[in-house]
Parts: structure tokens; sequence; C-alpha cells
């Protein structure tokens, strides 16, 4: 089967190559470099302007695409984008015109086009696929909203997680260590850990990695809880200084909560916990709990009492952060490694009607 996989950040050769091995003959339109190949898996560049690491902008030539489609001539093109952005348009244009099915694969929970146009441009890209999917659960959800029933649905996670090295041998904290990494707003819910951590009793500390302004008022609510002397802000931190951070926390929390404009999109910082071995604590916001899955603990949006136990049954329990951190590296490498995510992929692509 070969696969013309238009994405703005394509998945990695790991996936692209566990694709191969799956009978899957790849090929990755890309929007910089050279055409290639690396014996396996050919590289085609496609003319485009705009920078990949902003979807919304990046506009891909469609005389190129259509060009690359026509050449090719793959059995199925699997698109990454949401059907309101120049990737999925301009995938699902050249697809129509050369009468390819194509799978569509949203990224967002929330959101979408305002104007009557691109309304009905987006359903029209939604509509033409022969499967909708999303890198989670809620994507997938928000994608198929009010389409046809007839059309599969499936759950495609997202690439280039980098699971390290087994960790060294984690040992049941003497003082448990909560860690936060992302920016300090309010939809992140550290107000509520606080909360939540005020009425925990024994010992642990909080350190908190970002910026951002509501940390004035965090501070200010740790100190009036009487909590600021175990609460450690490290301000920003690039990514790759992570590694020595993940060292220092053995659980993650990551207590966000819904707005009508925002949900957790990736859970990608829980994932990356949970492939060094640190169990996390989150919220069914977004992302989240689809990403945890029985890899770690999930509690209500905004739920207090119930945040509040689980921190204190850690506390009470600290041989239970061991254990957790073991089964939530071992839910990351069997879901989210290459060769699962391949599987799911080719899984996915098999639900697409024959003759579709």
């Amino acid at each position: 089967m070969r696969v013309l996989i238009l994405a703005p950040e394509p998945p990695s050769r790991g996936i692209l190559h566990s694709l191969v091995a799956l009978g899957i003959a790849p090929i990755v339109a890309r929007p910089g470099g050279d055409s290639e190949t690396d014996g396996l898996v050919r590289f085609e560049r496609v003319q485009s302007r705009g920078n990949a690491s902003d979807p919304v902008n990046l506009r891909w030539s469609r005389k190129s695409l259509r060009t690359l489609v026509r050449d090719t001539r793959p059995d199925l093109l699997h698109i990454v984008g949401d059907p309101w952005t120049p990737t999925a348009e301009a995938g699902a244009s050249a697809a129509r015109d050369l009468k390819i099915p194509y799978v569509l694969v949203g990224t967002s929970s929330v959101g979408g086009p305002t104007s009557i146009t691109s309304r009905w441009q987006a359903r029209r890209v939604r509509d033409g696929a022969a499967v909708l999917a999303g890198t989670v659960r809620s994507a997938m959800e928000h994608l198929a909203r009010d389409a046809a029933d007839s059309i599969p649905r499936g759950v495609v996670p997202i690439t280039g997680l980098i699971i390290p090295p087994p960790p060294p041998e984690r040992h049941a904290p003497t003082i448990p260590v909560f860690g936060v990494v992302g920016r300090i707003v309010p939809e992140r819910g550290l107000d509520l850990l606080l909360d939540a951590l005020a009425e925990v009793y024994g010992e642990w500390r909080l350190r908190i990695v970002g910026t951002g302004p509501a940390q004035e008022g965090l501070e200010a609510q740790a100190q009036r809880l009487g909590l600021a002397a175990r609460v450690e802000w490290l301000g920003g931190l690039p990514r790759h200084a992570l590694t020595e951070f993940w060292g220092g926390i053995d659980v993650l929390v990551s207590p966000s909560r819904s707005t009508p404009t925002w949900v957790e999109p990736t859970g990608a910082v829980v994932l990356e916990a949970m492939a060094h071995g640190i169990p996390p604590i989150v919220s069914q916001c977004g992302a989240l709990p689809d990403v945890v899955g029985t890899g770690g603990l999930i509690v209500e949006e905004d739920d207090r009492p119930a945040l509040a136990r689980v921190l204190q049954k850690l506390v009470q329990e600290p041989d239970r952060v061991r254990t957790l951190g073991v089964a939530a590296r071992q839910h990351v490498i069997e879901r989210f490694g290459d060769r699962p995510v391949a599987e799911q992929m080719v899984g996915v692509w098999g639900r697409m009607p024959r003759g579709g």
C-alpha cells in the first residue's frame, strides 16, 4: 500500500520505518529541504510558503502538490491538519481532483472557522474524507461533530515523542516532590492545586517550571495558605533542561480546566514525564485523559476534594509512586512508541471503506 503523508511536521523516521515493516510504502511531502530517500522512505519536496511550526499560515503550492500526487499515484493520502487549515484544504483538493481517498487527522479540540465561506470550505474538506481521525479522542470528536455517521472514525496519536533509555531505578520517595510544567495561566489550574495541597497532611514539596501572568497571584495564594516554604518557582526552562528537572520530581500534576476557547491540546509534557518514569495526576481536560489512559491518575476538572485525596494517598503511600511510575513508562512505550503508533495509523487506514 502506497501512502502519501501530508503534514506540517511529518512522523519521525522511526515511525516511518515501522510503517515499512508493516508493508506500507510511505511517501512524505515536506515543505522544505530537497527530495531524497533513505533507502526505505521517499521524502518529496513540495513548494510552500510559511513555517511548518505555524500550520495555520503554512501554505502548500497546490500545483506542486497536485503534481506530486499525480506522479506518485498513492493509494491513500494521510492528511494531518484541521479542515480549515491550508494543509487540509490543499491535500483534500489534490485528492478530489485525482480521485484518491484521504484520511483527515484533526489536531484541535476546540475552535474552528468563523466566516460562512470558511465554514463551508471546512465542511467540504471534512465530509470528503474516507476516514476522520484525531491526534486524541477529543480532537476526533471535535472534528467529527455533525459529520455523517457513515464516515469511520479513529485516533492516531501524536508523533515525534522520543522515549529515553530506562531511567535509574526510582525508590519510594521519603518526601514526595510534585512537579508542574507549563505557562502559568488560570486555565492550568495551579490555584486548585495549591488549595488541594493545603488539605494534605504530611511532608511534600512542589516545584514549578514556567512563567506567566498568574504567577504573582499564585505566590500570594501560597503565602496565604502557609505553603510558600514548600513551593519552588523555577521560572522558564529550555526543553533540553527538563531532563534534569524530571530527575528532581516524583509526580507530575496537571489539573487543567477547560474554557470556551481552550482545552489541553496534546498533553505532550505529560507524555514526556511518563516516558521518564514519572506518574501523572491530570484532570479530565482535553487531551489529558486520552494521553494518560491507564498510565496515571485522573480526576474531574475543578474537583478540589478529589485532587486532595489523590495527593494525600501518594504522600501516605510513597511506594505507590514508584509502582505508578513503572506503569506510566510502560503505557507510553506500548502506545506511543514508533511501532505502536505505526500500527495505529495502519489500523485507521484499514477502516477506509472498500473502494473508498
